[in-house]
C-alpha cells in the first residue's frame, strides 16, 4: 500500500508534535470498554447476541453501525484507568499522542467531549473522514503511512482489532504494537478469520 492508495484525508498536524516521538491509540475497546453501549446497540437493532455482528443481514448490520456511531449512548463507555494512565504518562514525558479512530467525524465534539470528561490528554485527534466506508485495517494503517509522509516518528500504537493489529505489524514491523482486549461477554465486532 503506498499512499496514493490511501484516503485523502485532511490532516492538520499541530507543530507542537513536530520532531516528538509519536504514540497512537485507537478509542472504543482500547481507552473505553464500550461493552455496555455495544450491548444495547446490538438490542436496540434486533440481533443476536450469540452470532457475530457479520453474521447478520446486511440491512441490520446498517441499523447496529447507526445507532453505535451516534451520540445516543455514549454516556455508557466506561474508562480503561491503566490505558489511560499511560496516556497521561507518556504525554507528561513528552511524547506526541495521536487518537486514531474509526468513529466518523460527526461523532467529533462527543468524543471531544468525552476525552475531556475521562482526562485523556492528546495533541491530535484523528477520525473517519465522511463517506469513509473502509475497513479500519485499511483505514488505519493508510493514515499511519499519511503520518510518516508528513514526517512524523511513530514508535508505538495501541489498538484491539485484530486484524488492523496484523495489517500495521506486517506493514510497519519497527513500531510496537500494543494489543488491547477490553471488549466484554463474547461482544464480536471483528470479523472472524473465516468470514472474509
Amino acid at each position: 500500500m503506498n499512499s496514493g492508495d490511501c484516503i485523502k484525508h485532511d490532516l492538520k498536524i499541530p507543530n507542537e508534535i513536530h520532531g516528538k516521538k509519536i504514540v497512537i491509540f485507537d478509542i472504543d475497546n482500547t481507552l473505553l470498554d464500550v461493552s455496555e453501549r455495544y450491548l444495547t446497540c446490538v438490542r436496540e437493532a434486533g440481533l443476536d447476541l450469540d452470532k457475530s455482528l457479520y453474521k447478520e443481514p446486511y440491512w441490520k448490520r446498517q441499523k447496529f453501525w447507526r445507532i453505535f456511531l451516534s451520540g445516543k449512548y455514549l454516556h455508557l463507555d466506561k474508562p480503561d484507568e491503566e490505558t489511560i494512565n499511560l496516556v497521561r504518562r507518556l504525554y507528561e514525558e513528552g511524547y506526541g499522542i495521536i487518537l486514531l479512530t474509526g468513529r466518523p467525524e460527526d461523532m467529533r465534539r462527543y468524543t471531544v467531549e468525552q476525552m475531556k470528561q475521562f482526562g485523556v490528554p492528546y495533541n491530535l485527534l484523528i477520525m473517519r473522514p465522511p463517506g469513509n466506508r473502509d475497513p479500519d485495517m485499511r483505514y488505519k494503517p493508510c493514515v499511519i503511512q499519511r503520518l510518516m509522509n508528513e514526517g512524523l516518528e511513530i514508535v508505538e500504537y495501541h489498538e484491539d482489532d485484530p486484524a488492523t493489529i496484523e495489517t500495521v505489524r506486517r506493514m510497519y514491523p519497527w513500531i510496537k504494537v500494543v494489543q488491547h482486549s477490553l471488549y466484554r461477554n463474547k461482544l464480536i465486532f471483528h470479523r472472524d478469520k473465516d468470514e472474509g
